[in-house]
């Protein structure tokens, strides 16, 4: 297997309240510099808005949970300078959609990262072996022997840092590699 050099990102998950992608209740967030997980950074988010129970039940997270946590415009000059122009990876778009769902709702300016979607990049790491169990952050994981706590955000950035990293070895490309492929 070839040694890969450039692999710095950052991994972010979100937890939502509800159906509305705005309505982030935990951000999560992976910083890897030279293929090593440097640091983390979590944070529960007051989302201003109601719970719906099913979310409630899928990350545990809920009314009491956030009460006295800070809203997303409190965290957000924090979350910004942590990914202020990296290349930040989500499993899916919804994370995207919801940073930018929340920056939207408070008046705040997009975060400028460049986005990688963990899933296309295993879909290509990976077209034969992973097709019959799918792409889910859960199987995707269990393959690769990342054990981690579904639906929290933490967690789950961490184990989508995981994919890619196993992504990279496996096929040799970098983080710039991925993206070139996937400006194409």
């Amino acid at each position: 297997m070839p040694a890969v050099t450039d692999l710095d990102f950052c991994a972010i998950d979100v937890e939502t309240a509800n159906h509305s992608p705005s309505s982030i209740c935990q951000i999560g967030m992976v910083r890897v510099k030279n293929g090593q997980v440097e640091s983390t950074f979590c944070a529960l988010v007051n989302p201003e808005e109601a719970f719906n129970s099913f979310n409630v039940r899928l990350h545990g997270i809920g009314p009491d949970t956030v009460r006295s946590a800070p809203s997303f415009d409190e965290v957000f000059a924090e979350v910004f300078d942590w990914l202020d122009g990296a290349a930040l990876v989500s499993h899916t778009f919804f994370d995207r959609r919801a940073m930018n769902g929340a920056a939207n709702k408070y008046g705040l300016p997009i975060i400028p990262a460049i986005w990688l979607d963990s899933v296309a990049i295993a879909r290509r790491a990976w077209p034969h072996r992973r097709g019959g169990r799918g792409y889910r952050l859960a199987n995707l994981a269990h393959d690769l022997g990342i054990t981690f706590r579904h639906h929290d955000a933490l967690e789950d950035a961490r184990a989508a840092a995981g994919v890619v990293l196993y992504a990279c070895l496996e096929t040799g490309k970098n983080i710039n590699d991925w993206l070139r492929e996937f400006e194409r």
